[in-house]
């Protein structure tokens, strides 16, 4: 019995430090971001590397966002990748709700409509540039906050639909049954049943939307001009022909970090449920 104990200690004890080991791993470069941001300009070129600086400074944050005499500050970029970021998790899950939730109860599209749906996220995004650049270039709405709105939906609109497919089947219909028997219409039961029920959902896929949208590069770079300039594709202007503005380039990181974990806080309490939940189907 007593080595059976040892064996489950040792065990134990191997576990915890091969998660330690790995959340220092996952750790350092985080920390060294952040310290980057703070240094002043000589700390951070300086051999051997400042592990552990004594002088912190705002510059590289006043100069990445507000501007300088050799870049433009990332307000304006933060703005447009906020207005895309947005508009596009809203129109995703509009469409990826309701999409789902027709599927579930009304049985559209017979049995294939769900799996052409995710299909589309066979290929990667990229693969669709020339045919969207044509589209775009025809409709007019080339360089517009509308055009990335748009091409995001495609490849957001499957990934909410399906994952929401879950949490709709998992909701009994009797509940909106009983509630339309009581007087409640189709879209009623709907917005007062299944919807409530189905928040952990929609709190996942509004992450992913979301971060999907902020962070996506290739496209925002290909498909836009001078006049949309998200904030993924404002970050490599900080590295010039002759220097690399290491400071700066880590303070907008930082700031471009910010809103996601603001959204993740905000929808805390319904992602452990939602990530766990819901996107197993049977």
């Amino acid at each position: 019995m007593c080595f059976t104990k040892i064996k489950k200690r040792l065990s134990s004890m191997i576990v915890y430090l091969i998660i330690a080991i790995a959340l220092i791993i996952v750790t350092i470069p985080l920390y060294w971001l952040v310290i980057t941001a703070f240094k002043p300009g000589w700390a951070i070129v300086n051999r051997p590397p400042i592990i552990i600086p004594t002088q912190l400074t705002l510059e590289h944050f006043h100069k990445s966002v507000f501007g300088s005499v050799q870049f433009t500050g990332a307000l304006a970029s933060i703005k447009d990748s906020l207005i895309i970021a947005i508009g596009n998790t809203v129109l995703s899950l509009t469409i990826g709700l309701f999409a789902a939730y027709s599927i579930v109860r009304f049985r559209t599209g017979g049995q294939h409509l769900s799996f052409w749906i995710l299909s589309n996220r066979f290929l990667p995004p990229v693969a669709f540039i020339i045919p969207l650049y044509l589209i775009l270039r025809k409709l007019h709405l080339f360089d517009t906050h509308l055009s990335l709105i748009l091409i995001y939906c495609t490849f957001n609109v499957p990934f909410a639909t399906w994952l929401l497919l879950g949490f709709i089947e998992q909701i009994p219909e009797d509940l909106e049954n009983a509630a339309m028997v009581d007087g409640c219409s189709r879209m009623g039961a709907f917005l007062r049943i299944s919807l409530p029920l189905a928040l952990p959902g929609i709190a996942v896929s509004t992450l992913f939307c979301f971060l999907f949208a902020w962070n996506e590069y290739v496209m925002a770079f290909l498909l836009t001009g001078e006049k949309i300039n998200t904030l993924p594709k404002h970050i490599p202007k900080y590295r010039g022909a002759h220097d690399i503005l290491y400071g700066e380039i880590s303070a907008v990181t930082i700031v471009a970090i910010i809103p996601a974990v603001i959204l993740a806080f905000m929808l805390q309490k319904y992602l452990t449920r939602g990530l766990t939940t819901g996107a197993i189907r049977e």
